[in-house]
């Protein structure tokens, strides 16, 4: 009889040990993409591109943004950008820039690093596709120099990007490399020609009006959704994460 109320208590105690740690889990974040329906006061109601409604809890700390259009001629060395990339055509070719983010010196870091993202629309593929993000800061290449009769000439050199630092790269007719350097690794990525490059700007909660445009990150605990972002974009514009 003891040794079965050992074993019972020994149950019970693995029993509560795994219950603990399911509620320490981390919470699951999701990515929400569409318009806004309703602003209440700490409430957005959100009309995804799926066709869902969520609802989503603004809290004390929800950061608001806007992304407005830019260019890659505004990535410079330095720059500490995101990029959304698919696998490259064939091994060993480098991911290939769906879009292009590039951040405000307030927020340099945020999310540095290069991980699985999400499913996105690829105008070249039938179809969404597998991507990864990588942030970081564009680092410039180290070149050597010649010198011949008084004219230094540098050696043409590809660049790539990775959430990170941007290293500028040569721009080239089939479009640009940028490299991104991030926790001590660089990442080379090819940025074609019209793809979607943004800015993100600071903003506050007077942006989030019906129709906005917005990309959301949030996290779900049961049935509740607590936005820990949203970007909205500027003057109609759809954001491209």
């Amino acid at each position: 009889m003891t040794i079965l109320r050992t074993i019972a208590a020994a149950g019970l105690t693995v029993a509560a040990g795994a219950a603990l740690g399911a509620a320490q889990a981390a919470p699951q974040v999701e990515r929400l993409r569409g318009t806004i329906e309703r602003v209440e006061a700490e409430t957005v109601t959100i009309r995804t591109r799926a066709g869902a409604t969520e609802t989503v809890r603004l809290v004390p700390g929800t950061r608001v943004a806007q992304l407005a259009p830019a260019s890659l001629d505004q990535v410079k060395d330095g720059s500490f950008i995101g990029t959304a990339a698919k696998a490259g055509a064939k091994p060993g070719d480098p991911p290939v820039a769906l879009e292009v983010l590039i951040f405000p010196e307030s927020l340099r870091g945020a999310g540095e690093g290069h991980y699985p993202w999400d499913r996105l629309p690829d105008g070249a593929a039938s179809g969404p596709v597998e991507t990864s993000m990588t942030n970081g800061t564009v680092k410039a290449p180290e070149v050597e120099t010649s010198m011949t009769n008084g004219t230094v000439k540098a050696p043409e050199v590809e660049t790539t990007m990775t959430n990170g630092t941007v290293a500028g790269g040569p721009a080239t007719a089939g479009g640009r490399t940028l490299t991104v350097s991030y926790k001590g690794q660089t990442l080379a990525v090819a940025v074609p020609p019209g793809t979607p490059v943004v800015m993100l700007e600071p903003a506050d909660r007077a942006v989030l009006k019906p129709g906005a445009k917005i990309f959301a990150s949030a996290v779900r605990e049961g049935d509740r959704l607590e936005a820990r972002s949203i970007s909205v974009g500027k003057d109609g514009l759809t954001p491209p994460m």
